[in-house]
């Protein structure tokens, strides 16, 4: 019974309880009406007779509860077995539900659905020509932090001993990289095969493969490729009759070639490097255009900063000179004041790049929302500017697709 009294739901033993007084003052009602009729029924005129004393009848009261019992009448009877049980089922639904709420436990917790797996190879690339140095980054989902993920650098789909097999990614917040030399004995790699990087989880069940970018100034390293120019075989001489010596004349020297002066690289304040990372054309990573690499415990010379700081126009120690992520470089607030701002803005609308300062003129590409461009000029009233975007073409785009502040816009010059 307590198993049934426990699966039944609270409306339904409420309800049953409010039946059973139900049925009880119905019970009660009629007990009354009975009454009632009993009492107002007229009475019976009886013929004299002769007086009866009462008071020589002997009294019959019942004995016991027993005979009380049986001398009620039906309504009563009904009223004496029911209600004891209802009252019972009452107090048993009520201590019931009580130590129900007390024992029951926190709802169960939803189980979330599992995160499916992946990923995602970010950057390739050859950052460093000397030591031969390759830069990995990628993204994934569904990898718990300190998952360690599997280089392998292939040539035409077959795996090549170029990086060391202990040198994996270590996945954080899910994202991760590598900066590792070449083996020294590793394998060559001849240009005009088809390079790829590919990046798995230790059992192979996930994998991303991407191209490797090798960038112009790291071919020759990559390629193995030597300078110089090959010396021409010395021409065999034929014997010839003797011929009567020539006059002798003073050869003229050539002119001295003009020595081309070495441009003079530009200098700044010097901050440390406090993660490894790479050194870009511009400050945008949604495309490759990677042209070298920094590592921690370097220095950069700081050179200026995009208007939100979050990029930095830096020097490395091997003179390479592009934008870093402000998470690279130690940059104190003092020294982001002090740093110039550069004439680079974010997009805010995407829209189209004309080859004139004239709607009508010819639309030549686009600039897009989020992306980048760099300032060159504007006209007088400040409504065009001259850029060039993420893919290198230079055009005019409407002030109102790009986020200028004052102070950039300021110091923009104006087309003659």
């Amino acid at each position: 019974m307590q198993t049934t009294l426990n699966q039944m739901p609270t409306p339904l033993a409420i309800g049953l309880i409010i039946l059973g007084l139900i049925v009880i003052l119905l019970v009660v009602i009629l007990i009354r009406r009975r009454r009632s009729a009993q009492q107002s029924a007229p009475e019976l005129e009886l013929p004299p007779a002769t007086p009866i004393d009462y008071t020589a009848v002997p009294l019959e009261e019942p004995q016991s509860w027993q005979d009380r019992l049986r001398n009620l009448s039906l309504a009563a009877k009904i009223l004496f077995v029911l209600i004891p049980v209802l009252l019972c089922l009452g107090i048993g639904i009520l201590v019931l539900s009580l130590n129900n709420d007390q024992t029951a436990g926190p709802p169960p917790t939803p189980t979330p659905s599992p995160v499916p797996v992946t990923i995602t190879i970010e950057d390739a690339a050859i950052v460093r020509a000397d030591p031969l140095t390759i830069g990995v980054r990628v993204r994934s989902t569904g990898l718990p932090d300190d998952s360690e993920l599997q280089v392998e650098l292939r040539a035409d789909g077959q795996p090549l001993s170029w990086i060391d097999p202990a040198q994996t990614i270590r996945i954080r917040r899910d994202r991760g990289d590598l900066r590792t030399e070449k083996l020294p004995d590793g394998d060559p790699t001849p240009r005009g095969r088809r390079y790829t990087v590919v990046v798995s989880t230790p059992d192979g069940s996930v994998s991303a493969e991407a191209e490797l970018e090798v960038l112009a100034n790291f071919e020759s390293a990559f390629y193995g490729e030597t300078g110089g120019v090959a010396e021409a075989p010395s021409p065999t001489v034929s014997p010839t009759a003797t011929q009567p010596p020539a006059a002798q004349t003073t050869p003229t020297p050539p002119p001295s070639p003009t020595a081309t002066p070495t441009p003079t690289l530009p200098t700044g304040q010097p901050v440390a490097v406090t993660n490894g990372g790479n050194v870009r054309s511009l400050p945008y990573t949604g495309i490759d255009n990677v042209i070298g690499g920094i590592n921690a415990g370097e220095q950069v010379q700081i050179l200026a900063r995009t208007p939100n700081a979050q990029w930095y126009y830096v020097r490395t120690v091997r003179d390479e000179i592009g934008w870093v992520s402000v998470t690279l470089i130690a940059v104190t607030d003092l020294i982001a004041a002090e740093t110039p701002v550069a004439n680079v803005v974010t997009v805010f609308v995407s829209g189209p790049l004309y080859l004139a300062a004239d709607p009508a003129s010819a639309q030549i590409d686009r600039v897009e929302v989020n992306e980048v461009v760099e300032l060159f000029e504007r006209t007088a009233d400040g409504t065009w500017y001259r850029v060039r975007n993420v893919r290198d073409r230079e055009g005019w785009v409407q002030a109102s697709l790009l986020g200028i502040p004052d102070d950039v816009a300021a110091q923009v010059p104006v087309t003659q």
